[in-house]
């Protein structure tokens, strides 16, 4: 999208679309006539980048930044080119994975993705434990030399925390876990250069602007 015309443009004359850019964009900062509008997403890409390669945050602080980043992809954006996700009420990681990452609906690993982000972010503990019987329960270790995003036991844990056993273990790679934030976000530019992105919110340009975007006047 050609950015330099917004130099002539007041915020409030921003199409949806080109507010989704400014979101989207990997500049952050887009100069108008009447001052800067910045972004949150390319600043919180930047700390999850520089978190992951620091020995005392790599393990807690970058994973909670890649959850909420695929988690705003997905609560903010859709695309017309897909089938709808069946359930609207899904969570938005779920829908994030579906529309931008190309995984299945209800596969095995978004099951693990949405039990780890659960676990990690309510508790920050690695054992998810299903509340109910009809969904998976998971040990988690992390293994950044696996390479798969999930290595799965040969036998399931059952959730039966007195009964549980090492060999329950499920292994993921947080490595690629925090690499799938940066995908899920140029799959959503890709989508708005393709003209097939759809901004999913109850109040359109509005929310997206006040939620993600920040304008600085002159």
């Amino acid at each position: 999208m050609d950015t330099s015309t917004w130099k002539e443009k007041n915020v409030d004359e921003l199409s949806i679309f080109e507010l989704a850019y400014a979101h989207l964009g990997g500049a952050g900062s887009y100069r108008l006539k009447d001052g800067w509008l910045k972004s949150i997403l390319p600043i919180t890409l930047q700390e999850i980048n520089h978190a992951r390669h620091m020995e005392y945050s790599k393990n807690f602080v970058p994973i909670v930044g890649a959850f909420g980043v695929i988690e705003q992809i997905g609560f903010t954006y859709k695309r017309n080119d897909k089938v709808e996700y069946l359930n609207p009420n899904a969570s938005s990681i779920n829908k994030a994975l579906y529309y931008f990452a190309d995984y299945e609906e209800g596969s095995d690993d978004v099951k693990a993705l949405y039990a780890l982000r659960n676990s990690f972010l309510h508790n920050a503990s690695l054992m998810a434990k299903a509340l109910h019987a009809n969904k998976p329960s998971y040990y988690f270790q992390f293994d950044r030399e696996i390479d798969v995003l999930v290595q799965y036991p040969e036998t399931p844990w059952d959730g039966n925390i007195l009964t549980f056993k090492p060999e329950h273990t499920t292994l993921i790679n947080p490595e690629r876990v925090i690499d799938l934030a940066r995908i899920i976000v140029d799959s959503a530019l890709e989508c708005l250069e393709s003209n097939v992105l759809e901004v999913d919110l109850e109040c359109g340009e509005r929310e997206l602007f006040y939620r993600f975007l920040k304008h600085f006047l002159d």
